[in-house]
């Protein structure tokens, strides 16, 4: 019994876990849409009725409102009983801002007041809708579906095997090393999510930072947070995950600020800067930096940028590649003639900055400051 006891804790901690990793990766427009829909599903129950949408979020129902409609669609022309029907009608309130379905049968059917069974259908009739993947318990089931559309019955295995919580290593093991390379290959390129429509995608800026009296302010665009959804069930775990979601990146945004400040004061200038180090520096995991910073944009002086820009690798000399890449734009931008990569190479050395030609020539490709890009661009102009 206490052996059962302990299993079912570290079961429930790992969900917790979970749901607040997944928290910490949601963009500010993902956090408004899951915000919107866990209000709306209250709003459907009769005792939750005086639940409104706070005008915040009133942009949010705009922008799925044609998604939806459309889902709304495919299901009315499957042919099956209307309880099915109806009852994935009312799943698409479920769906996750990526379009993963992540609450567990049960729940729903207790939420929903119907049987496992009927919930389990109507989930199997959303998941045949486009597009692919919608509906998927998680990433693995998410790709397993974009898998079965490629009818390739060993990459379907493998990543059958992986959603069953087999590792890559061993889902690989037995196949030669070609076949390993082509399905590891093939697995990367499976989304984790469905490809929604490019409508429902948006960016929204986490903060701005501005430059005040020779200061840099930080102004957040924090959720509305008020009583008219705040004491739902439903919003518990939700408060939690988002209130470490905050203190993680406010956190890490102080340390990016002190390491860039010339940036954020108008530089077109970025230090070298590592997940390690911002991990180190605020007692997090890298992994959990990178989880944190993904997708996630701020608003600077110099525009919107996503926080992964203000990560930049440096030379073995300690240059930053973010400085050299200026450097580079610079002294082809000046020059009166076309400059090869090692004309632009040597001089960066005369400058006191070593870097090989292959780098200057990766990162020339990389501004599109290559030989055929400017010419292309002259002809465009002409």
């Amino acid at each position: 019994m206490e052996q059962r006891q302990e299993q079912t804790q570290r079961l429930v901690m790992s969900a917790s876990h979970l749901f607040q990793l997944a928290i910490l990766e949601e963009s500010r427009a993902e956090l408004e849409e899951h915000l919107y829909r866990m209000i709306r599903r209250a709003t459907s129950h009769k005792h939750n009725g005086r639940k409104t949408i706070h005008p915040d979020l009133e942009q949010v129902a705009n922008r799925i409102e044609s998604f939806e409609a459309d889902l709304l669609k495919q299901i009315r022309l499957e042919s099956v009983r209307q309880e099915i029907r109806y009852m994935a009608e009312q799943l698409i309130m479920y769906l996750d801002a990526d379009g993963l379905l992540r609450t567990t049968d049960a729940q729903l059917s207790t939420n929903l007041k119907s049987e496992a069974t009927l919930i389990k259908q109507a989930r199997e009739l959303l998941q045949r809708c486009e597009p692919t993947g919608i509906a998927a318990r998680s990433e693995t089931e998410c790709r397993l579906l974009h898998a079965m559309e490629l009818e390739d019955a060993t990459l379907i295995d493998r990543v059958a095997e992986l959603h069953d919580g087999q590792s890559l290593q061993d889902v690989l093991a037995g196949l030669d090393d070609e076949e390993q390379r082509r399905v590891k290959k093939q697995i990367n390129r499976l989304p984790k999510t469905p490809l929604l429509p490019e409508t429902t995608v948006v960016t929204m800026p986490e903060a701005e930072v501005r430059v005040v009296d020779d200061q840099l302010q930080v102004e957040w665009y924090d959720l509305p947070l008020d009583t008219s959804w705040t004491d739902l069930e439903e919003a518990k775990p939700f408060l939690s995950a988002y209130e470490r979601r905050r203190v993680t990146l406010h956190a890490i945004l102080d340390v990016i600020m002190k390491r860039q400040v010339r940036w954020f004061q108008g530089e077109l200038h970025l230090e070298p800067l590592t997940k390690k180090e911002i991990a180190e520096q605020t007692g997090h995991h890298p992994s959990t930096v990178g989880r944190a910073i993904a997708h996630k944009t701020i608003r600077t002086i110099h525009g919107t940028h996503n926080l992964e820009n203000f990560f930049v690798s440096r030379t073995k000399d300690g240059t930053s590649s973010f400085l050299i890449k200026v450097r580079i734009a610079q002294l082809i931008r000046e020059a009166t003639t076309p400059l090869s990569d090692q004309h632009i190479t040597d001089r960066l050395s005369a400058d006191g900055i070593r870097v090989a030609r292959r780098t200057v020539a990766k990162y020339r490709a990389s501004l599109d400051l290559t030989r055929s890009d400017i010419m292309k661009k002259r002809k465009a102009n002409d």
